[in-house]
């Protein structure tokens, strides 16, 4: 946990696999502070390159799927993997995947710290419904019994879900309905002590039905729909949590940036 008088901005984007990554890297160029931790979600094993290109000299890159590498006969869906880039001045203590998830290669985790300072990151790329049926419900289960153990002090992630959006978690509708494991998933989260850093900084209770708390993915025929998080350990500061869609969606992604600053 953060101790004393700190800032860290949090920067979570799904980039999509699909577009120039070279652009998407421009622009998040342009979002980076000193102190600064990326989560990525969707980046093919070419979109890694280029990143360690543009950033290896100056900043930590863990990547999923150096952990759990595509095998042989694995098709293009075990290679959408995650990543997470911490400013050089941090130790990295640990760094893995969730072996018991079902995509290992679609989560990750470090343990860093500086100082006396200790923060635990996770990041997380749910599976869609529609692509793998049951399988989704599972991989939600397995990172809810990853967060009871690890105590993750920030999560960004790409959860596809939920259905129906809501400030309190408890109140989510999700698409998983041949299962229980996302619902397992965010009800953990703040279990262990974590808050939706949006819902927390802009003091949302109140929601208009069916209009998302904030738009940070469009599903054709359906609408706006909010996938993307940033939890944070709920003894943080938030000095500031913004999505940025349209920039996003300019900069090549299908999904909205979430820009979170926090103090402690």
């Amino acid at each position: 946990m953060l101790k004393g008088g700190n800032k860290l901005r949090i920067i979570n984007w799904n980039i999509s696999y699909i577009g120039d990554t070279i652009h998407k890297i421009e622009f998040l160029k342009t979002l980076i502070t000193s102190d600064c931790c990326v989560i990525l979600q969707e980046v093919k094993p070419r979109a890694y390159e280029h990143i360690k290109s543009a950033f290896g000299d100056d900043w930590k890159i863990f990547y999923s799927l150096d952990f759990r590498k595509p095998g042989k006969y694995d098709s293009n869906a075990r290679k959408l993997g995650v990543l997470i880039m911490i400013s050089k001045d941090w130790t990295v203590n640990q760094a893995g995947v969730i072996e018991r998830s079902p995509f290992p290669d679609r989560t990750l985790y470090i343990t860093i710290h500086r100082d006396s300072k200790k923060i635990k990151v996770l990041a997380l790329h749910s599976l869609t419904g529609c692509d793998y049926y049951k399988t989704k419900s599972v991989q939600f289960e397995s990172f809810a019994e990853f967060v009871d153990e690890y105590c993750p002090d920030i999560v960004g992630m790409d959860a596809n879900e939920p259905q129906v959006d809501h400030y309190d978690v408890s109140r989510m509708v999700f698409y998983d309905n041949k299962g229980s494991g996302a619902s397992a998933f965010f009800n953990e989260l703040v279990s262990v002590g974590l808050q939706d850093s949006y819902v927390a900084f802009n003091n949302i209770k109140h929601l208009e039905e069916g209009v998302p708390v904030v738009k940070s993915h469009n599903i054709r025929g359906k609408g706006a729909v909010r996938y993307d998080f940033v939890f944070t350990n709920g003894s943080y500061k938030i000095e500031k949590c913004c999505y940025y869609f349209e920039e996003a969606i300019e900069a090549g992604s299908d999904h909205a940036i979430i820009i979170t600053d926090i103090n402690n």
